[in-house]
């Protein structure tokens, strides 16, 4: 059985993982990724919560569906993981909370859960932790080593991150106001950080992530325009909230044997603006701009 840190000592007894799943008109998505997570968890009491951020009832809901809240101009990932977190409180706090999104898969036959839970079993301090993701281009500090169970990082991605749940007691959840998800990530690394917990990646837990599957479907937009106001609104909050060096403040919360920091590197892509693509912004000006070429040809 795996032990679990409490705040008189270590006692044993069987660990209890609250597993948030978020879904929003993907249900072959939703209910693959559940499918697979019923797989899991050998050695813990799990609870599984199948969030519809207002998602088309039916036919965009997941057979899983636990709850459904009405979001017509989809708040985010980190507000629909807000809404289901404060569901699974209701019925008690947990050891762990485990937040997942619905374009990701795991490998066959990998308990992903019980290694995460094993892993953040052997430091105390370690707040949060997430799958590596061998195949990740965008993100340093994801792909596993071999020869080691995790490693610290800056930062963690937010496709399925577990959280101790004493973070989530004295820390909380990630800022809901990240609509566009960027920057969410950094903030939270940074109060986690500064109040003494750490984050890591697993080397052994794996995941693949989709990814572009759900643009145009989900937020409605394209990945360019989504990319740009995710850009624009992380770059204007972090340096309105944290200062324009935010990056070098948040760096100073990192302990000495981190490998990667990410904040300088975010720092400088969030800060390259996009240009707005009007065609996609404005689709019936450019219509009607063609209506009248064709008039005046006529």
């Amino acid at each position: 059985m795996i032990r679990v840190p409490e705040h008189d000592g270590n006692i044993t007894r069987t660990p209890t993982v609250s597993i948030i799943v978020i879904n929003r008109d993907r249900p072959e998505l939703a209910d693959q990724v559940v499918d697979q997570i019923d797989r899991m968890g050998a050695g813990l009491e799990k609870s599984i919560y199948v969030v519809e951020c207002g998602s088309r009832r039916p036919e965009g809901c997941s057979r899983r569906m636990t709850h459904w809240f009405r979001d017509p101009g989809y708040r985010g990932r980190y507000y629909g993981f807000h809404r289901g977190l404060e569901i699974a409180r209701l019925n008690g706090k947990a050891d762990f909370y485990w937040f997942v999104v619905n374009d990701i898969s795991f490998p066959d036959g990998q308990d992903v859960l019980a290694e995460l839970v094993g892993a953040m079993n052997e430091d105390p301090k370690m707040g949060l932790i997430g799958p590596g993701e061998p195949e990740a281009d965008d993100y340093e500090g994801c792909h596993p080593k071999p020869g080691r169970r995790w490693h610290k990082v800056a930062t963690v991605h937010g496709l399925a991150h577990l959280i101790r749940g004493e973070v989530i007691d004295t820390v909380g959840y990630m800022n809901p106001a990240f609509r566009y998800s960027q920057g969410a990530g950094a903030e939270y690394a940074y109060k986690l950080y500064r109040a003494g917990w750490f984050l890591s990646y697993s080397d052994v837990a794996t995941l693949h992530h989709a990814g572009s599957s759900t643009y145009g479907i989900v937020t409605k937009i394209s990945r360019h325009e989504y990319h740009r106001r995710a850009r624009k609104f992380a770059t204007r909050y972090l340096e309105k909230t944290y200062g324009a060096n935010w990056d070098e403040l948040f760096s100073s919360a990192l302990p000495p044997e981190i490998e990667t920091n990410m904040f300088p590197k975010q720092k400088e892509i969030w800060g390259r603006e996009l240009q707005r693509d009007w065609k996609e912004v404005c689709p019936w000006f450019w219509s009607l701009g063609s209506m009248v070429k064709k008039m005046l040809r006529n």
